[in-house]
C-alpha cells in the first residue's frame, strides 16, 4: 500500500499497487504513477484513528471497572445476610435434630391405664340425680393432689384435675323412663359416684388415668324395654368425665353404627357433653345385632389419639352372628398382649353361656374386665 499526494490537485491517495503502476487520480483524473520509493514503505497511521481507538479502549476499560465496583458492592451488602440465614437455618436444623434425639429416647408409658373393675357405689356407675341432690351419704373420696415422677406437665395437669363439680346442666323434657319418669329435668354432671380425678366408670367397671373412651352400646330391638335404663347410665357416666378427658360414642345394630357428632373423640367439657345428651335422646333400639363396623370405627378414632389411657366399654345384649369376626377384628387391630386399648365388657339383659364367654375373653384379652348386667336390679 503506497500512500503519497497528487502532483496536480495535491490530495491524499493510497494505492495498493506497485512501483511505477499507472493510474487516474479520483479528484482530478490526472494520469500519475506510483513513486518506487513510497512503495516499500509501510502504510502511514492516521493520528485522529490512533485517539478515537484509544478513547474506546479507555471507556470500555472504565465501564468493567464501574461494573466490578457495583458487583462488590452488592457482594459487600447481601453477603452478611446470606451468611446470617444460613447461621440460623443451620442452628434451628440442629435444634430440630436435639429435640428429636432426645424425644426418641424418652420411653413410652405404657402403664397409665389402670384399668380395675371399680364397686364404689350400691348403684353402679354412680349416683343417678333426676331432679335433684344425690344420696348424701354417699361421699366422694377426696381429690387427688401432687404429681406423680416422671409425668409430663400435661400428664401432671390431668393427674391433679379436681373432681370438684362446677355446677350441673339441666337437661329439661328428657325421656328418662322407668323410675326417673319423664319430662323432668336431668343433671348430667359433674356427677358423684366416687369419682376421683381423671377415672372413668360405667356400671361400677372403670380405671384410673383414663384420657380417652370410647362407649361401643347395642342397640338391637330386643333392647327396646330397658333401653331408658341403659340411657341412664350412659348419662350418668359421661357426667362424670372432666375436662381433660376425651369421649365419643358409638351405637350398633346390624347396619351402620351411630355415632356421635362429629364422629370423632371430642373434649368432655359442658357443652360436648350436652351435646351427647342430646344425642342419646334420639337414639331408638331396632334391627340385630353386629358390633363389627362399630368395633372398626371404635379403633380408627383412638389410632390418632394418645397412646396412653385408652379405653372402650362394649356392651351387648346377647350373641353375636359371628363371634370369630368379632375376637378376629380385636385381635388384630388390639393385639393380645401389645394392644394399647383396654376393653371393659358388658353383657346386658339375656345372659346366654356362649355371649358370657365371648365377653369374658374379650375383656381377658385386651386387659379388661367382664361384668353381667341385669337391668332389673
Amino acid at each position: 500500500m503506497a500512500d503519497f499526494r497528487c502532483e496536480k490537485c495535491g490530495k491524499l491517495l493510497s494505492v495498493d499497487a506497485g512501483a511505477g503502476t499507472s493510474f487516474r487520480c479520483p479528484q482530478c483524473r490526472a494520469r500519475l504513477l506510483v513513486p518506487a520509493g513510497l512503495a516499500a514503505l509501510p502504510s502511514p497511521r492516521i493520528a485522529g484513528d490512533n485517539l478515537r481507538a484509544g478513547e474506546a479502549a479507555g471507556r470500555d476499560e472504565a465501564e468493567q471497572v464501574q461494573h466490578e465496583e457495583k458487583l462488590f458492592g452488592v457482594l459487600a451488602y447481601g453477603m452478611p445476610w446470606v451468611i446470617s440465614a444460613f447461621m440460623h437455618v443451620g442452628i434451628f436444623l440442629m435444634a430440630m435434630f436435639v429435640v428429636f434425639i432426645v424425644a426418641a429416647a424418652q420411653p413410652v408409658r405404657t402403664d397409665i391405664t389402670i384399668p380395675d373393675a371399680v364397686f364404689n357405689t350400691e348403684n353402679p356407675g354412680g349416683v343417678m340425680n333426676p331432679g335433684g341432690g344425690g344420696d348424701p351419704n354417699i361421699k366422694a373420696a377426696a381429690p387427688v393432689k401432687g404429681t406423680s415422677p416422671g409425668l409430663s406437665r400435661r400428664e401432671s395437669k390431668i393427674a391433679n384435675y379436681s373432681s370438684e363439680a362446677s355446677g350441673n346442666i339441666p337437661l329439661i323434657g328428657l325421656d328418662t323412663g322407668g323410675t326417673g319418669g319423664g319430662g323432668g329435668a336431668f343433671d348430667i354432671g359433674p356427677g358423684g359416684g366416687g369419682s376421683v380425678g381423671i377415672k372413668s366408670n360405667f356400671y361400677g367397671s372403670g380405671g384410673g388415668n383414663v384420657h380417652q373412651v370410647v362407649y361401643v352400646i347395642d342397640r338391637s330391638g330386643s333392647m327396646i324395654d330397658t333401653f331408658d335404663y341403659l340411657r341412664k347410665e350412659m348419662l350418668t357416666s359421661i357426667g362424670q368425665l372432666k375436662d381433660p378427658q376425651d369421649f365419643h360414642v358409638i351405637f350398633y345394630s346390624d347396619g351402620p353404627p351411630m355415632e356421635n357428632p362429629p364422629r370423632q373423640l371430642i373434649q368432655a367439657n359442658k357443652a360436648n357433653r350436652l351435646m351427647a345428651a342430646e344425642f342419646l335422646k334420639g337414639i331408638t333400639p331396632e334391627r340385630q345385632t353386629d358390633p363389627v363396623p362399630a368395633l372398626k370405627r371404635a379403633f380408627d378414632v383412638l389410632q390418632g389419639a394418645r397412646k396412653q389411657g385408652k379405653l372402650i366399654y362394649l356392651l351387648s345384649d346377647g350373641l353375636f352372628p359371628d363371634n370369630n369376626a368379632v375376637l378376629k377384628l380385636i385381635a388384630e387391630r388390639n393385639p393380645p398382649g401389645n394392644g394399647q386399648v383396654v376393653i371393659h365388657t358388658f353383657l346386658y339383659g339375656d345372659r346366654p353361656k356362649e355371649a358370657e364367654e365371648v365377653m369374658k375373653k374379650i375383656a381377658d384379652q385386651n386387659k379388661g374386665r367382664y361384668r353381667y348386667v341385669n337391668p332389673e336390679e
